[in-house]
């Protein structure tokens, strides 16, 4: 049964008078909870205001199939539906990790209690923002790290690509370089001295045809097939391989025909051998240098991205620079869409004073939502102007636009059209804020096949930073 004590131990009841603590007592229900049961579920109505008294219970939402821990809520601290709160449902789930004792207090008997108490209330009303206040900071959180976890994976792609070709053209190089020394030998035994060998690839280079690149791919298989013909007629091994790296570098018969003008009969298929090797060999390491080079290119645009090696402070920033870095880290999701992106850059627009990881973010939300609303092989166009001491961008999709009766609230927390699972709903909240703190604006007009959000930032806004707006955020877990 419970009595005044059991709410003594909770700070907002704890120096109330005997009679008021009494009655709470009367009003409220006990419950209490074996290891391992649940005392709400999400979805379940919120109706009570729920005291731990004994034990604890222990809060857990779900994203995406997957349970995560929010809080614990332990003896002295109050959950569940507080006096002026908006919720109506649980949106997680409660579960007593050992043996528990609980109060419930229904609703109904709210204006009461703030009536015999009235300086509850008002530490009600604290607890209440404090709880908001954790809510968004995790959803938050939670909502950059769900931003994280996709660029990292479009990072990790992006980078396997010329990590790969990397390795693959090592492992080519190095097989060819193995046989170079026993190639050396076989020249040397016919009598071949270096500058007779290089005349001989000199000759052949003079009569090569264009450059791969030039000629269709009919035109190249070809060659490929007349150059392995010609190789099979002078006993050349390997000839369809030998073929491949010719013919990359615009060898033709006529080509092979001039230089073993130049070449004893005998030492013909060991000096085309070599030249093959020495040719792949430089064609492998142009592949390794383009590769290392666009892995350099993807760590300097993470640099660029997240201004790691820069201060904190607002900056002089380059908006193009800053979007060209964010479609780069948004590059796996811009492939796997085919999405087509047009840059209508303003050739003189001048930098923005702003902290530069902010405002990245606000471009990784923007264009993020876009390759999500188009469908495969759709089109955003990026379109900078500056008007007077106001720089603007418009991120334009072709998608299917987002519904009139839902933009009023595009921009709310946790509002969200995306699928479940799929979005927390902060992202274009965020994305407002930061404009906001900016001192600049963000609009949105939409129709179908065509959504447009603009952003205006002052070029020399203050040094120091607006107030955010208060948060507006609804508790929705606890």
């Amino acid at each position: 049964m419970l009595t005044a004590d059991d709410f003594r131990i909770v700070d907002v009841f704890a120096d109330q008078d005997e009679e008021d603590l009494a009655w709470l007592a009367s009003v409220a229900e006990e419950r209490t909870l074996a290891e391992g049961e649940r005392i709400f579920e999400p979805g379940a109505p919120a109706v009570e205001m729920l005291v731990q008294l004994e034990g604890a219970f222990q809060i857990f939402t779900l994203n995406k199939g997957q349970r995560m821990l929010f809080g614990t809520i332990r003896p002295g601290n109050i959950s569940g539906l507080l006096p002026f709160s908006r919720m109506e449902t649980f949106q997680g789930e409660g579960i007593a990790p050992e043996p528990s004792r609980v109060a419930l207090i229904h609703k109904d008997y709210f204006w009461e209690m703030l009536t015999r108490m009235p300086e509850v209330g008002q530490r009600l009303v604290a607890r209440m923002t404090d709880r908001v206040r954790e809510s968004s900071r995790q959803d938050q959180q939670r909502e950059k790290m769900m931003a994280l976890g996709k660029l990292s994976a479009g990072l990790a792609h992006e980078l396997n690509n010329p990590a790969a070709a990397v390795r693959r053209s090592v492992s080519d190089l190095r097989e060819r370089l193995q046989m170079m020394p026993k190639l050396v030998t076989s020249l040397t035994g016919h009598g071949l001295t270096p500058d007779q060998v290089e005349a001989a690839r000199g000759a052949l280079m003079t009569c090569t045809a264009a450059v791969p690149g030039t000629v269709s791919a009919l035109e190249r298989g070809e060659r490929e097939d007349e150059l392995a013909d010609w190789l099979e007629d002078h006993d050349v091994p390997h000839a369809y391989i030998v073929a491949e790296v010719l013919a990359d570098e615009g060898v033709t018969p006529k080509a092979l025909t001039h230089m073993a003008e130049h070449v004893h009969e005998d030492a013909l298929s060991d000096v085309v051998l070599w030249i093959e090797k020495g040719m792949a060999a430089e064609r492998l390491l142009a592949e390794i240098e383009s590769a290392a080079a666009r892995i350099s290119d993807l760590v300097a645009s993470i640099k660029s991205y997240s201004h790691m090696d820069q201060s904190a402070d607002r900056q002089h920033v380059d908006i193009h620079h800053g979007i060209d870095s964010t479609l780069t880290m948004l590059g796996h999701s811009i492939k796997k869409k085919q999405a087509q992106i047009i840059r209508d850059y303003s050739d003189e627009l001048p930098e923005v004073c702003a902290y530069p990881g902010e405002i990245n973010q606000v471009w990784t939300n923007l264009l993020d939502n876009a390759i999500d609303a188009i469908d495969e092989g759709g089109t955003i166009r990026i379109a900078t102007r500056c008007e007077g001491e106001i720089v603007c961008i418009n991120i334009v999709d072709d998608g299917s636009g987002i519904p009139a009766d839902v933009q009023a609230r595009i921009f709310d927390p946790f509002f969200t059209t995306k699928d479940p699972g799929q979005g927390t709903g902060l992202g274009l909240d965020i994305a407002q804020r930061i404009v906001k703190q900016h001192q600049g604006k963000i609009n949105l007009t939409s129709e179908p096949g065509r959504t447009d959000f603009e952003v205006c930032l002052p070029v020399d806004a203050p040094k120091r930073p607006a107030a955010l707006p208060p948060q507006e955020a609804a508790e929705t877990l606890t």
